[in-house]
């Protein structure tokens, strides 16, 4: 055990618990040596909106002080004096210091006892798990401070809030009250033992021995997977599908920490980690027969479907609910019986509501014959929440979920493994594995990231209407890439030639008139 003085000087607070609830190095890492990462465009605006559904849920509790010092320390000690003024009843931005942990809460409300009513605001639309361990670390820190917790309350995003656009989001609709008091009060004594343990680990460098598991993309990316990467095995455990944790701990027990180590016949093995670890034993693809079966058994003609958009937290346009995908861009590469192959696009880069154009052009371009094949139907399926949020598209919404749909990444994920792709079920990755077709290089345009990013760039106040069209040309580029690699998956994979179209028949010449005799 090595004890350092800021390990013994230093509070954990929300960022550290949370790191190790992740991972116990993590934890370690993070209390010495805090990783820096910029943020991305998408990680920006996620925090922007917390901010400001903060600032909304605020709204409901009239007449709050603020706790405004910048210093922890004498930020704790504003929070004190403004719970013992009789003026203040309700403070927003509270800290409490007890030996162990340091918070900053929401929205404390002083009962005429002294009591506290905790209001933690959530950007998510029902309560969770993370959200009661963090709640119940809050409760340990103020009731180790010296005050008394009376109840508990999780405002959250209401998934039902309908709004109008250009007007104002009114907090008793946006928000829901969840009163949590009885599950964290349950959920304490566990979270305190946690904090014990982890007031212990940041004095122990032994987690530095700890190796990569499920949890280091579990619930989010560690910012030190890339350092901890390095040191790990080729076929790592966390990339075994199905991986649940008394199985990773058991491996780990036996020393086992590598995916070619692994018995094929060990008890217990699900049918896909087996075929997992058989391909990367073997270096080679396996492929399930009834892969082949179920692609040809789809009807033409085949429409292979490419949707981009982003989702936020705050709805911005009229019938909009939380959380609702906004679709920008559609591709479509059609594929009829005869050979014959169509191709078509649609992006949308302006501000305004992309909804309606998005579904009236797809609608109209897909019909309602044949089947639409996508690399996962779960963007597909996002458009249903339009039947209800735009009555004046309902009827083209309905007709396209109402055509066959299949999933190509469910397909594969049962039935297609390669040692390139443990763990990886993106496009991207499996188009280049397993077709061997890569992005062009000039494709700016290759992730959610990236379309989000893009996205933001088109709305800046005041810019260039060529610039928006260029945006919109590299959206309509990734969605055009997608659907082609669909479309070279679906010919490998089900192992079809592909077909020359026939050439329309020609029609007989018309017969030439006579000229009269002369």
């Amino acid at each position: 055990m090595k004890t350092t003085a800021p390990a013994q000087s230093r509070r954990l607070d929300k960022p550290l618990f949370e790191a190790g609830q992740q991972c116990l190095k993590r934890l370690f890492l993070d209390f010495r040596q805090p990783v820096e990462e910029e943020p991305s465009e998408q990680r920006r605006a996620l925090s922007a909106a917390g901010q400001q559904l903060l600032a909304l849920a605020r709204k409901a509790f009239p007449r709050g002080a603020e706790v405004t010092a910048t210093s922890i320390h004498e930020a704790a000690a504003q929070t004190r004096e403004l719970l013992a003024a009789a003026s203040a009843s309700v403070v927003f931005g509270a800290v409490f210091q007890s030996p162990d942990l340091e918070v900053r809460t929401d929205i404390i409300l002083r009962q005429k006892d002294g009591q506290l009513d905790l209001f933690e605001v959530k950007s998510g639309t029902k309560v969770n798990a993370r959200y009661l361990a963090d709640i119940a670390m809050q409760v340990l820190a103020i009731e180790g401070a010296g005050f008394q917790v009376r109840a508990v309350h999780v405002l959250h995003v209401n998934h039902r809030y309908t709004h109008k656009e250009g007007e104002d989001y009114p907090p008793q609709q946006l928000f829901k009250n969840a009163d949590v008091t009885e599950r964290v009060r349950r959920t304490m004594p566990r979270i305190a033992d946690q904090v014990r343990a982890f007031r212990q680990q940041v004095r122990d460098d032994s987690a530095l021995g700890l190796p990569t598991g499920s949890f280091c993309t579990n619930p989010f990316p560690c910012p030190h997977l890339a350092e901890c990467t390095l040191s790990e095995k080729a076929f790592p455990l966390r990339k075994l599908p199905e991986l649940t944790q008394a199985l990773e701990a058991k491996l780990h027990e036996e020393g086992i920490d590598d995916l070619a180590d692994m018995q094929l016949d060990r008890q217990g093995l699900t049918f896909r980690q087996r075929q997992t670890l058989r391909c990367v034993q073997e270096q080679k693809l396996v492929v399930e027969p009834f892969v082949r079966e179920e692609l040809r058994q789809v009807d033409y003609p085949l429409h292979f479907l490419a949707i981009c958009g982003i989702t936020e937290a705050l709805p911005r346009f009229s019938g909009q609910r939380p959380w609702r995908l906004l679709p920008y861009a559609w591709a479509v590469e059609t594929v009829y019986e005869n050979g014959r192959v169509e191709r078509s696009s649609f992006a949308f880069a302006d501000k305004t509501d992309p909804r309606a154009e998005f579904a009236a052009t797809l609608h109209k371009q897909l019909g309602d014959q044949g089947t639409i094949l996508c690399w996962s139907t779960d963007a597909l399926e996002s458009l249903r929440s339009l039947i209800e949020d735009l009555p004046t598209e309902k009827p083209a919404v309905r007709a396209l979920l109402g055509m066959p749909r299949f999933d190509i990444m469910r397909l594969f994920e049962s039935g297609v493994f390669h040692p390139e792709l443990l763990g990886e079920t993106s496009l991207l990755a499996s188009a280049q594995a397993l077709a061997n077709m890569k992005p062009a290089s000039d494709l700016s345009i290759r992730s959610d990231e990236t379309v989000f990013a893009a996205l933001q760039k088109a709305w800046t106040p005041r810019v260039r209407a060529a610039t928006k069209e260029k945006i919109a040309a590299e959206l309509k580029a990734w969605v055009e890439w997608q659907a082609a690699a669909i479309a070279q998956l679906h010919i490998r994979f089900a192992e079809l030639a592909p077909k020359q179209p026939e050439a329309p028949a020609s029609k007989p010449a018309k017969p030439r008139k006579q000229l009269p005799p002369t």
